[in-house]
């Protein structure tokens, strides 16, 4: 025997490959049993090419690849964002930055996770009227029980113009229209307050992947607020008080018209479409020649002014907003879907006595200002902001009816 070992014939036993003197010892050389696949195998896991372990492949590296719909988004569309892991099996986690952008899901709810993703974005520039390009950087981090992978991508939103022309204002004038009836402080028949029709035009800028539907996802119209109201009637012993409830700032609108504008809106249907945006109104007051209020005194051959009319005042104040609204982004978040073009306050303004001891046409006589309004509106929203919910001020006067004594 020859180092304490033999071979199986009793033989002497030289030391082999790895060997020294018969014992086994560690080895980092390549095994000559095992193929250079094999030996490959076993480097990936660290274990270096071990004389007969089992080999087992290398897994793919983990890796991801975010994938947009289009290479550009349209101001309040959603773009559709999605992610490819590999290997399959693991989950995604989303984050985004810039531009105003957030993430929804398919509904419009915000969502952070799963393979695929809505970007959506709507940042106009209420002082210079237009909706400005934005950036967004999205990024997807996936993770997978062999690793994490990583990707970014910037999404460019593209900007739109809106040219306004033709936005003159034409105040009219208020006078007392009297009839048989009674007066109504208000403009003459065929006439208004006030009267403008300016024409607003979409410029898609040439980046739009969809110009048709994006057009279309925009509205032109007029939003106002009624800022206060006083209107009065007195008669001889009495004094009749239209108050609103809820008080102003109030939403002034057509009960007929679209939620929330003023009246008519216009949807644009192509780029540079262009289309006209009319506004007017014409706020009134009216009154009878004598007191309504049963309890006050009738008149009667002793006392011919008892009941009759004596004074009126009127006096509203309003705030107009021509503006066009990103549809889809409004169904999200209508408060801030409007770009504003235009702004200005206006008001209409007449005070009146009344004698009805005179010839019917020359009863009344004005003893203020008129309709006050600029000739042409300012650029973009103002200091001010609208009110956008009900109710709206032509169905929020209350009446008020009270004994007064009589005027002086």
């Amino acid at each position: 025997m020859s180092n304490g070992s033999s071979s199986p014939d009793g033989g002497p036993q030289d030391a082999g490959p790895g060997l020294s003197g018969g014992v086994p010892g560690p080895s980092n050389s390549p095994d000559a049993g095992m193929s250079a696949a094999q030996n490959d195998a076993n480097t990936c896991f660290g274990l270096g090419p071990v004389a007969g372990a089992v080999p087992v492949p290398c897994p793919p590296p983990v890796t991801v690849v975010i994938t947009l719909s289009a290479n550009v988004a349209c101001p309040g569309h959603p773009l559709q964002i999605t992610a490819n892991g590999s290997p399959g099996g693991g989950t995604y986690q989303w984050t985004v930055s810039g531009g105003g952008a957030q993430l929804v899901d398919g509904s419009g709810n915000p969502v952070t996770t799963g393979d695929t993703v809505f970007l959506r974005s709507f940042q106009p520039d209420n002082t210079t009227a237009n909706i400005p390009a934005q950036t967004a950087q999205v990024s997807v981090t996936y993770t997978h029980p062999q690793g994490t992978a990583t990707d970014s991508k910037n999404v460019p939103i593209h900007k739109i113009d809106f040219v306004v022309t033709n936005d003159a204002i034409t105040a009219g004038v208020i006078g007392p229209q009297e009839s048989a009836a009674g007066v109504t402080i208000g403009p003459s028949t065929g006439n208004r307050e006030i009267v403008t029709d300016p024409n607003v035009e979409i410029q898609l800028d040439a980046s739009c992947p969809r110009k048709a539907a994006c057009a279309g996802n925009h509205r032109v119209g007029w939003l106002q607020t009624m800022q206060s109201s006083d209107l009065r009637i007195r008669y001889r012993d009495s004094l009749l008080t239209w108050g609103l409830v809820p008080a102003a700032p109030i939403r002034d609108a057509f009960a007929t018209a679209t939620f929330p504008f003023y009246s008519t809106v216009t949807a644009f249907t192509a780029d540079r479409n262009k289309q006209t945006a009319h506004h007017e109104d014409s706020p009134n007051l009216p009154a009878g020649w004598t007191d309504p209020r049963p309890a006050a005194p009738a008149p009667s051959p002793a006392a011919p002014a008892n009941g009759q009319l004596r004074l009126m005042f009127f006096n509203d104040t309003f705030t107009a907003w021509l503006v066009v609204q990103n549809v889809e982004w409004s169904t999200q978040d209508m408060n801030n879907s409007f770009a504003f073009l235009r702004n200005f306050d206006w008001s209409a303004h007449l005070d009146i006595t009344a004698d009805t001891t005179k010839a019917l046409g020359s009863r009344c006589a004005p003893t203020s200002a008129n309709v006050v309004a600029p000739a042409n509106p300012a650029v973009g929203k103002g200091g001010k902001s609208p009110i956008l919910t009900a109710p709206i001020a032509n169905t929020a006067f209350t009446l008020t009816t009270a004994a007064a004594a009589p005027p002086v």
